[in-house]
């Protein structure tokens, strides 16, 4: 799972969490205030009852009491005791309906608030059997002049009360759920626009190679996180440049240094060999080191080539030609070294192509690539060239039935002085850098070049240009 969407997640529930106390605070809340409310309505009813107790006949005024039809507390369940548990009044309510409370003394508490479910009943006091109904009930006795008079039963139905906390619940239910949505697209959208930075690093981190560490990553300031994490990048990179920048100089120093030195000794034993005075056994010599110092300026010109890298574009000479016509001149010249090792050097097809490029480079390539092929085939071994034209490119395959490249060496053919099989490059004077010089002639011209190969059965090489450089 990404940041992303672990920050996303990680604020919908904290805030889904925070809301959900939040939510579950006002409803107890409100549940507390509206029960108290009842109480209230409750306690009021039993300081009327007591307001109606006569002292002189230490008796409750039942007439005065009988008033209370006239008044709204006609709808309230109330049961008035005297000191010795007998009821002196029963409001019409509590003579439709029965409620499991005390009816002893001995059972009744100072005060004791109870709710009781009995069957629901109608505007005119009749059961008519639907669901049932919950009252809210409280025992208390009643004292005068600190002496027990009695105690009161009354009781209130809550029905409405139950259905104000239904509907606040449905509504605090529906905003949770709205505010949940809301949370979880805004943080959605406030964790893509502050991980936006990121996106702008990767992709620029990603661009940059070793061709151009001259570029930096932009576009991320400020002095927060990822403002210095962009910062601490660029420097690194300034450090990575550097690094290739002294080896390139390296690299372009030595080759100078050793190539003019190396041409007079090339010379020098060319004229030599000119020389009949010269015995056999010298003169093979002579050629043994001529074909050395050859191996050695090739070497130094590709080093010349790895060098300039960062000017590629500058360093090739770009041009229209045609490609057939090269790869006629490549197969030409490599038959030559193919029928030393009698080997076959198949075409199978060739298609006229213009082609916009440095010709030179280009022949380079095919030929290193068809060179390798005859190289470490076996003798009397068969090399294939052929072309493709997929989806508006142009692919050229040169494929061998060789021993193939092991697995293992596979992820690194490309790269500098790597040589598969050590012992085997060192016969065949391999240096490690011609799959590198292919691979930089190829980027060059903004195409790829692919290899398959398959131990004892033999490789491929795919070499594929864009459409934009076929003409």
């Amino acid at each position: 799972m990404t940041i992303r969407w672990r920050l996303t997640l990680w604020h919908f529930f904290s805030t889904f969490f925070i809301l959900l106390l939040f939510s579950a605070g006002i409803y107890i809340f409100m549940r507390k205030q509206l029960y108290r409310a009842v109480d209230q309505q409750l306690d009021t009813v039993v300081k009327n009852i007591r307001n109606n107790y006569n002292p002189g006949t230490k008796q409750f005024d039942i007439v005065r009491l009988d008033s209370i039809k006239e008044n709204p507390f006609l709808s309230y369940y109330l049961i008035v005791y005297d000191e010795t548990g007998r009821p002196v009044y029963s409001s019409p309510l509590s003579k439709t309906i029965s409620l499991p409370v005390p009816l002893s003394v001995k059972q009744v508490e100072l005060e004791e608030i109870v709710e009781r479910k009995v069957p629901q009943y109608d505007q005119y006091l009749h059961p008519d059997g639907k669901g049932e109904v919950t009252f809210r009930a409280i025992n208390r006795k009643i004292f005068f002049n600190k002496e027990q008079i009695g105690w009161v039963t009354v009781a209130s139905a809550i029905e409405k009360v139950e259905e104000s906390l239904r509907k606040l619940l449905a509504t605090i239910a529906l905003l949770i759920a709205v505010v949940s949505v809301l949370i979880g697209v805004s943080g959605f959208f406030l964790t893509r626009k502050s991980m936006r930075p990121v996106d702008v690093i990767t992709s620029k981190a990603n661009h940059i190679s070793y061709t151009n560490l001259n570029e930096r990553i932009n576009g991320v300031t400020g002095k927060d996180e990822l403002g210095r994490l962009s910062d601490t990048l660029n420097h690194l990179l300034d450090r990575l440049q550097n690094a290739f920048d002294s080896q390139r100089q390296f690299l372009a120093d030595a080759a100078h240094e050793l190539k003019t030195p190396l041409s007079v000794l090339r010379a020098h034993w060319e004229s030599e060999l000119n020389n009949e005075e010269l015995s056999l056994e010298f003169r093979e010599k002579l050629v043994h080191d001529v074909e050395t110092v050859s191996r050695l300026t090739h070497l130094i010109n590709n080093l010349l080539l790895l060098a300039k890298t960062e000017d590629i574009q500058t360093s090739f000479s770009f041009s229209d030609f045609e490609l057939k016509a090269l790869l006629q001149d490549v197969i030409s010249d490599a038959g030559i070294l193919a029928d030393l090792k009698e080997q076959k050097l198949v075409v199978k097809k060739l298609i006229p192509v213009k082609m916009h490029g440095d010709r030179d480079r280009l022949y380079q390539l095919f030929f290193n690539l068809v060179e390798n092929a005859i190289k470490y085939t076996q003798d009397s071994g068969e090399i294939v060239l052929s072309m493709q034209e997929p989806a508006g490119r142009i692919a050229v395959k040169i494929e061998d039935n060789g021993p193939g490249i092991p697995t293992e060496d596979m992820p690194h053919i490309f790269d500098r002085f790597y040589r598969v099989q050590k012992d085997r490059s060192r016969k065949t004077g391999g240096s490690g850098l011609g799959l590198t010089i292919c691979k930089l002639i190829v980027e060059a011209h903004n195409g790829k070049i692919e290899a398959e190969s398959e131990p004892g059965k033999g490789s491929i090489f795919r070499v594929v240009l864009p459409h934009d450089n076929v003409g």
